[in-house]
């Protein structure tokens, strides 16, 4: 069986406070005040916002997309796995580990998921006690590119992944919608713009991905 090249991202957005243990409380406090001191002059709403969908434990998954390379290198159709309320982002995990245990041998493609999303995969499926159907996903070793290829692992500089487009000459997936403002799209109802948003950074991931595995 050959084996499928697979781009994926998350999106995360933060849990409310009010429903945060004393651990939660003390960790998010621990990281806020971190915040305000690195940018005084920033609002402290917004930088509770930041630190609870940056860290598994104080946020939750509401997307994850899926895209695979298909014929003449192009990325095929996404596939997404969304949330539009915390109650159901047990759903989406459960969903997402049957469909991906079903693949088959895989390589899966990524822009900072061995530091980011494979964390919040495992984090987010313990705490609602799934047990994940695959490991490969979850590599976090730094200093290879299978089974998972972090693409921000491949040049040793800060850059993001338009920064990696702009480079590459990939279209830049960012628009509108950012990371910024994922939580406030969610809340507003709008979970397939966020899950458009994601699609585009697997896209772009993946074609990033096509012309830098030369280098791999």
């Amino acid at each position: 069986m050959s084996r499928r090249i697979i781009a994926w991202d998350i999106e995360t957005v933060p849990q409310p406070l009010d429903s945060f243990s004393y651990r939660q409380q003390r960790r998010h406090d621990l990281m806020l005040n971190d915040e305000a001191r690195r940018t005084p002059e920033a609002d402290r709403d917004d930088l509770s916002r930041k630190v609870r969908s940056l860290h598994p434990m104080l946020g939750w998954i509401c997307c994850i997309s899926c895209v695979r390379l298909g014929a003449g290198d192009q990325p095929a159709e996404p596939k997404s796995y969304t949330a539009h309320l915390r109650g159901h982002e047990s759903g989406l995990l459960s969903q997402f580990w049957a469909d991906i245990a079903k693949v088959g041998p895989a390589l899966w493609v990524t822009y900072n998921g061995k530091r980011f999303d494979a964390d919040w995969l495992r984090v987010r499926s313990a705490a609602h006690g799934i047990v994940p159907s695959r490991r490969d996903i979850l590599d976090r070793y730094p200093f290879r590119h299978e089974p998972h290829c972090d693409l921000s692992r491949v040049f040793d500089c800060r850059s993001g992944l338009d920064d990696l487009c702009d480079l590459l000459g990939v279209t830049s997936p960012k628009g509108e919608m950012h990371g910024g403002i994922v939580a406030e799209a969610v809340a507003g109802g709008r979970i397939e713009d966020v899950a458009a948003y994601c699609e585009a950074d697997v896209r772009a991931t993946l074609e990033c991905y096509v012309r830098l595995r030369g280098q791999l």
